[in-house]
């Protein structure tokens, strides 16, 4: 199988008698574009909340580990759990009710990544 990528397309050739060419790279970009400012206005949003005025944005974390008896990086791991339970339920039926929108659930995943990766940078 031979596979040729740049921005604009995907070209893979399975076999001798067949190809395919996915023309998406602009595509694909609008909407890691969209789904990056979404994320920050969520962001943007939650944070005052979160950081409990504060400043740090992992004040939420560090409080939920200590009313839980666990560390801050286990505090989080529930919270982006439950980002991604979500997304996988609305990957195995989209039809199922959602409390928030499929769109704000993948950006606020994003989100908690980041959060997640500054908890383990702060611990190293």
């Amino acid at each position: 199988m031979t596979k040729l990528w740049n921005k604009n397309n995907y070209h893979t050739t399975a076999s001798s008698d067949m190809e395919i060419t996915y023309d998406n790279g602009d595509h694909y970009d609008e909407c890691v574009n969209e789904l990056e400012q979404l994320a920050k206005n969520i962001e943007n949003s939650k944070r005052p909340g979160y950081t409990q005025a504060n400043g740090d944005v992992l004040a939420n974390f560090r409080k939920a580990a200590e009313l839980s008896g666990t560390t801050p990086m286990q505090a989080w791991s529930v919270y982006f759990y439950k980002h991604v339970a979500a997304i996988m339920s609305y990957a195995k039926d989209p039809k199922i009710p959602q409390a928030e929108s499929i769109d704000g659930r993948f950006a606020d995943a994003m989100n908690y990544l980041k959060l997640g990766f500054y908890i383990y940078k702060e611990n190293k």
